[in-house]
């Protein structure tokens, strides 16, 4: 669901009233003393079925397929390393790039069916909600702003959340250079998966840093993100990384 699909169901939809039959008949059922409480508890009543219909009817509204014919997929896996070195898979993902942010299609948390299940229910229900946040607590001024800035910049999903795992994904974002990807030196340059990448370093936390390999023949999609924490000698080691896995054109 784009945002103008989700701005179309909220100016359309409006909640049906009841009828005054129905309200009669609620308040001959209580005192008159009881119909100053009434009246309050039943504002709430109203709100909470107003929010949750509204709520339902964005769910029912959403999909996380696009809109829009894709180009390309990438699958990737999301990789968690221990202090030994050994290291274990997190997540598979599908995603793709529009515009210049990427999107999540599809995932699964490989040995955890219900993970896999609460992760997908998420990523229906989250984007139209937080839609409705926005509209409803930010000015629209300041919509625009953020929609200009995100179609401005490059926008990637880096990795699983360090506290709450792969069910909340970290994403970073970087301001489009003129010339190339992003603005900042280049650390490194890979071939992955037949694309050329340029890679960047950023700091994570004061005490780790990330580095994004992005393929300019994909759009600037990272097909590479690591991170890596410092040890007390000034020497780092790997924690975590995403790692793309096959690239798909779309006829």
């Amino acid at each position: 669901m784009t945002d103008t699909e989700l701005d179309d169901i909220l100016d359309k939809w409006t909640a049906p009233s009841a009828p005054p039959s129905m309200h009669d008949r609620v308040r001959a059922g209580f005192p008159p003393r009881q119909q100053r409480k009434l009246r309050w508890r039943g504002s709430l009543v109203a709100a909470a079925v107003l929010s949750t219909a509204i709520f339902f009817l964005l769910i029912t509204q959403a999909s996380p397929q696009p809109t829009a014919p894709i180009p390309w997929t990438v699958d990737s896996e999301f990789i968690r390393y221990a202090d030994d070195g050994s290291s274990s898979i997190e997540m598979y993902s599908t995603s793709y790039q529009s515009n210049t942010n990427e999107v999540l299609l599809s995932r699964s948390m490989p040995g955890n069916p219900f993970m896999t299940a609460l992760a997908r229910t998420l990523d229906v229900t989250l984007p139209p909600w937080q839609r409705l946040q926005m509209r409803l607590m930010v000015p629209p001024g300041m919509v625009e702003r953020i929609k200009r800035s995100r179609a401005a910049g490059l926008a990637f999903i880096t990795g699983c959340n360090p506290y709450t795992g792969c069910l909340v994904l970290e994403h970073f974002g970087y301001a489009r250079a003129a010339a190339g990807c992003v603005g900042g030196p280049i650390v490194d340059r890979e071939t992955v998966l037949g694309y050329q990448t340029e890679a960047i370093r950023d700091r994570w936390t004061e005490h780790g840093r990330m580095t994004l390999w992005m393929a300019p023949g994909l759009g600037c999609f990272a097909l590479k993100v690591t991170y890596e924490e410092e040890h007390p000698d000034g020497t780092f080691h790997l924690v975590a990384a995403k790692q793309a896995l096959k690239v798909t054109l779309n006829p």
